[in-house]
């Protein structure tokens, strides 16, 4: 009962019959009181008329009682269902075409006269009952005129049936055309559907027709979309930094694997065992980095946090890094050149590390002979980083993946320095753990980082 109560269908067609019955119900009692009114206001003419015709006669034959009874009689003949009772003066019975006599309803005669019901002998009736006088000084007179209402009654009783029953077949033969109605325009939904269940991490390029959606549905279809996207970027870039990831592992290991089996396959002196345990020892270091890179960049995934919020002096980290890259710059011919100052809330050695990342890679990578020039901007709503070197111009494609990990401008991604691939990485998700951005630009001669910090209020 639950599921079929969470069919979408099925509420809508029960929510459209709720209110398709209510609007028959109110037709039905508008047109009920207008049948009813209607009988009423033919009631009301007829008796006006008769009423009119004996007031007549009684002021054409004032004294002549035989005469007027004759009259009367004559002039009420031929009308089925109409009592009369005369009654001259109140309380001495003229005329009764009704031996029951009427109860007494104080009426006032006029245009606007209400009319009056009453049963005798299990029959119904409705009429009016005038109180008058000729004169001021002569007794007043009292006229009952009605007319039987039995078949109006009977008749009101079979239409109010009849509309009862016409309301409940339309109510539910519009239910039934509802829920049509609904499933099939929910149709577009279960086309959806089957496009979404012939979607897998292996077959993510099934997508939902946008341009025949529905209006209602067209927003869901373009989220459905967009999401399909960034899921089938996100699963390639997974996949590349997996096979990354065996590649970087593979090649310190086979080292490992190739040296200590040369050094087993025969005896040798003390001096090469150390040397192969010193190279052994070497590709142990870049092991570890590079699996506490990974680890921090895991950590970063689900969220950094910052311990040790602190005002940093960018200008005083990035002299202390000057003095530590120092020399390996001028291995290259390469000059460091600072410019500008900026003070900003953070961590200081998670600011370090990525300004180390940078400039390490700018050294790395950039040309001999270059210039490698840091400027910092502490401007009024943001503090700015930019850190350009000469360098060789790279592609769009490439730059919009220098943060992808291990990743490598060099398409054949062998290993010809001693970084891992990780640290642009690594500094993008330390700067995004501080509230900023990191862009990388490259023109014909140059490639520019720029760090945007949104100061503390």
């Amino acid at each position: 009962m639950m599921r079929l109560l969470s069919s979408i269908s099925l509420r809508i067609s029960l929510i459209f019959t709720f209110f398709t019955a209510l609007i028959l119900l109110m037709m039905s009692i508008v047109i009920h009181q207008l049948v009813m009114h209607h009988f009423e206001k033919q009631d009301r003419a007829l008796l006006e008329g008769k009423v009119a015709l004996i007031e007549n006669i009684l002021q054409q034959i004032p004294q002549n009682q035989p005469l007027l009874i004759q009259q009367l009689n004559d002039a009420l003949v031929g009308h089925h269902g109409l009592m009369v009772q005369i009654e001259r003066p109140i309380g001495t019975p003229l005329l009764a075409t009704v031996a029951a006599s009427i109860p007494d309803h104080p009426t006032r005669y006029g245009k606007l006269s209400p009319l009056t019901e009453w049963q005798i002998n299990q029959k119904d009736y409705r009429g009016i009952i005038v109180k008058h006088s000729q004169t001021e000084s002569s007794e007043s007179n009292r006229i009952v005129v009605g007319i039987e209402t039995t078949d109006h009654s009977h008749f009101l009783d079979e239409f109010r049936q009849q509309l009862l029953m016409i309301g409940g077949v339309a109510t539910m033969s519009l239910m039934i055309l509802g829920w049509l109605a609904a499933r099939r325009g929910l149709r577009p939904a279960q086309s959806m559907a089957l496009v979404a269940e012939g979607i897998s991490a292996q077959h993510l390029t099934g997508r939902l027709d946008e341009n025949h959606a529905p209006t209602e549905l067209k927003p869901l279809a373009t989220a459905f979309n967009s999401m399909l996207d960034r899921l089938e970027d996100a699963v390639g870039r997974l996949s590349d930094f997996s096979s990354d990831l065996a590649h970087e592992l593979r090649t310190p290991i086979n080292t490992l694997m190739t040296q200590t089996q040369v050094c087993l396959s025969k005896p040798r002196d003390i001096p090469t065992y150390q040397d192969v345990l010193f190279s052994n020892l070497e590709e142990y270091e870049r092991l570890a980095r590079m699996i506490a890179d990974m680890l921090f960049l895991a950590k970063a995934d689900h969220g950094l946090s910052l311990p040790h919020l602190q005002k940093v002096d960018l200008r005083q980290e990035v002299i202390a890094l000057f003095e530590f890259y120092d020399a390996l710059a001028a291995d290259k011919g390469m000059k460091l050149n600072l410019s500008g100052s900026a003070v900003m809330q953070g961590d200081q050695l998670m600011l370090r590390r990525a300004l180390s990342n940078l400039i390490a890679n700018a050294i790395r990578y950039g040309k001999g002979q270059g210039n490698i020039s840091i400027h910092l901007n502490e401007q009024e709503e943001s503090t700015v980083i930019t850190i350009q070197n000469e360098a060789e111009p790279l592609s769009s494609e490439q730059v919009s993946r220098l943060f992808d990990r291990f990743y490598r401008t060099d398409t054949s991604r062998q290993r010809t320095e001693e970084g891992s691939g990780l640290g642009l990485a690594i500094t993008k998700s330390i700067v995004q753990a501080h509230g900023g951005q990191i862009e990388a630009f490259s023109d014909q001669d140059s490639v520019m980082f720029k760090i945007g910090f949104e100061r503390q209020k």
